[in-house]
């Protein structure tokens, strides 16, 4: 007998009083039909119950005060509570909707609705109430699932191992089989009909180890019947093969019940043709859910690009889509910080309430944005001016006479015109090499100007510390000499190498804004002298050579002791050959070596027939860091990169030169 509802009845209006006393009569004779109207008639009650609730809740509207009391008699909780029908008090829902969908929907209808569905929405709905459960895991409804399961494209057949249900819940059910974490799980192991997530997947054994194979059989160990899965480890990248305990036990027990040896092995042969089955029937599933996650990542990947265009365009509202859109162009294939903000991606669609509570925080990154944004142009701007004057110092002083002192690059940099130059020009307005050109035509004459008398009047201050009497003039004198406090070597300079030494233009403590702003953008700070002293051991070397070459210390300068050029002996460094192989001997050397031997004993120009014999051992000369080019401080040709493309162009200018060295016979 097909089912009607309430609703079917209530359209069908009583034709006589005489059919109506013929369904009374019937009804009494039919056990089924007097349960069908008692239900009915419950659920007249409960619509009666409804209606007058709902009668109330008006009545009690149109009685409130102006005071917003209302004056009507309520009906009490426990009274309503009390009349609402027993099997639908703890229903959630209104009155439990799936609840009379099962009672008064005919069958015919609900599985025709339940045939456009899919085995995964059966799944739920069997597990909602009672009713359905009852109806969904029958018999009679196998062509409900058969259809839903249809209905799904590209869904690999039924498993001849799987009722429908049991395979709609490998299917669709994604949680860990084992630990039952709610999180998603989508690790399928078709062979063990189970999922697993990646924390329980360790404790599947390896299916070559001897805890799993040291009870089974060797003929069944040794057949192709035990199934076999690869899962990734937890912790390490490759995978492993692993076995199944609890499958292994049931098939060892049901090979153990066979007695003969023809039964064994007629049960091997149909499990192995049953698990290369499974295996097929796997890889058709694996494809199918690859298929199935891949196309669900498109869709959350579409939601997300609709959801981020329209955030752009509810900012583009307020004027900060351009910001986002800078964010955007600067991304790599990681992504962006604006497509990676937590409220922009998002796999749901934007809505008014949702840009409401998004719009404040997404505001405050994108003004942090572009507060960042324009500092570091800021830098990167500044840090190409910086570079650019760099360059065109450069080019200026290789081609600079350098035997007079001359501003060191921090100098330039510290230069009240250039720094306001470089700080001050608005971003818009691009500072070239040839705007720097002519910048630094313009006022590096008078730079020059200022800063030299101002720097050579502190070398006098330091050598009137030890020679009171010391004027200017001294310092082209060879017994003027200081020395480097910073380096180790305390090498020994005389005027002007020490404007040239790397030392003194190292970083100066920022002490003002000016030196500051220097040290943000150059290694390389003003010339100072604050690590310079008067040199009194190399003066006393220097005086000593002087006089041993027969000249004045009072009077002799630099270019004199070059212009002799004196072979000195040092006999304190006398070593014996028998005992240094490699640096034995006598040690000969120049005179501007020689100021490195204070406190020994030097022989001067006196070797009589064995100057020859010296000078010929004399190894000959050549360029340190020849990668490097350099200049003729004559007539300032640059590019002068090896050792003889030097020696043939002071030859052909006819400029006397030497060369410091240490040699020994």
């Amino acid at each position: 007998m097909t089912r009607q509802s309430l609703r079917i009845k209530e359209k069908q209006a009583p034709s006589v009083d005489s059919e109506m006393q013929d369904v009374t009569a019937s009804s009494r004779n039919n056990p089924n039909t007097d349960r069908k109207h008692a239900r009915d008639d419950e659920y007249q009650e409960e619509l009666e119950v409804e209606e007058l609730e709902e009668e109330r809740s008006r009545k009690r509207a149109r009685k409130l005060g102006s005071d917003g009391n209302d004056q009507s008699a309520e009906i009490s909780p426990k009274k309503t509570k009390q009349r609402m029908p027993e099997q639908f008090r703890k229903v959630r829902g209104r009155l439990g909707m799936l609840e009379r969908l099962a009672k008064d929907v005919p069958l015919d209808v609900i599985f025709e609705i339940f045939c456009y569905l899919e085995p995964g929405d059966l799944l739920r709905l069997a597990r909602t109430s009672n009713d359905l459960r009852g109806i969904l895991m029958s018999k009679s409804s196998e062509s409900i699932w058969r259809t839903a399961r249809e209905n799904v494209e590209g869904l690999p057949p039924l498993p001849l191992d799987l009722n429908e249900p049991q395979y709609a819940h490998l299917l669709y059910e994604a949680y860990c089989h084992l630990c039952n974490h709610k999180g998603r799980c989508e690790t399928v192991l078709w062979s063990f009909r189970m999922r697993c997530c990646k924390n329980c997947a360790i404790e599947f054994p390896e299916s070559y180890d001897w805890q799993y194979r040291k009870d089974l059989p060797l003929e069944l160990y040794n057949s192709q019947v035990l199934p076999q899965e690869r899962v990734q480890r937890a912790t390490r990248r490759h995978r492993r093969d692993v076995g199944n305990f609890q499958i292994a036990a049931r098939l060892k027990a049901e090979y153990e019940a066979l007695q003969t040896a023809e039964e064994r092995n007629a049960w091997i042969t149909r499990k192995e043709e049953e698990r290369r089955a499974v295996v097929a029937h796997g890889r058709q599933c694996e494809t199918w859910h690859q298929a199935r996650l891949n196309k669900r990542t498109s869709e959350l990947s579409d939601i997300r690009q609709e959801r981020k265009e329209a955030i752009l365009e509810r900012l583009a509202e307020i004027g900060w889509r351009e910001e986002a859109e800078k964010i955007i162009s600067k991304g790599t294939w990681r992504g962006d910080e604006f497509s990676n903000h937590k409220a922009v991606k998002q796999s749901k669609k934007l809505t008014e309430y949702g840009w409401n509570n998004i719009k404040a925080q997404l505001v405050e990154m994108l003004s942090t944005h572009k507060t960042e944004r324009l500092a570091d142009e800021r830098r990167r701007s500044l840090s190409q001016r910086y570079a650019r004057l760099e360059k065109v110092y450069n080019d200026i002083k290789s081609a600079t006479d350098l035997r007079e002192p001359f501003p060191a690059l921090g100098d330039i940099l510290s230069y009240k015109v250039f720094e306001d130059l470089i700080w001050d020009t608005p971003e818009d307005n691009e500072l070239t090499e040839v705007f720097f050109q002519e910048k630094l035509a313009e006022h590096l004459p008078h730079l020059i100007e200022e800063w030299r008398p101002a720097n050579v009047q502190e070398l006098v201050e330091i050598m009137q510390k030890s020679v009171p009497t010391a004027s200017a003039d001294d310092l082209y004198l060879a017994t003027s000499v200081f020395e480097c406090t910073i380096c180790t070597s305390r090498p020994k300079m005389h005027y002007p190498q020490m404007f040239y030494h790397s030392c003194l233009t190292c970083r100066p403590p920022a002490v003002s804004v000016s030196t500051q702003r220097l040290l943000t953008y150059s290694s390389c700070g003003p010339w100072s002298s604050r690590h310079l002293v008067w040199s009194n051991s190399g003066s006393q070397i220097v005086q000593t050579i002087v006089e041993g070459c027969s000249l004045d210390p009072a009077t002799a300068t630099i270019q004199d002791l070059y212009s002799v050029n004196p072979l000195i002996e040092c006999t304190t460094c006398y070593q014996d050959p028998t005992r240094h192989y490699y640096q034995g001997g006598r040690a000969f050397m120049r005179w501007p070596v020689a100021l490195g031997h204070s406190s020994h004993a030097l022989v001067f120009n006196s070797f009589g027939e064995e100057t020859q014999q010296i000078l010929a051992s004399e190894p000959e000369p050549y360029i340190y860091n020849s990668n490097r080019d350099a200049c003729c401080a004559h007539c300032h040709k640059p590019n002068l990169r090896s050792f003889q493309s030097l020696v043939s162009h002071f030859k052909a200018k006819q400029v006397i030169f030497f060369l410091r060295h240490v040699f020994s016979n």
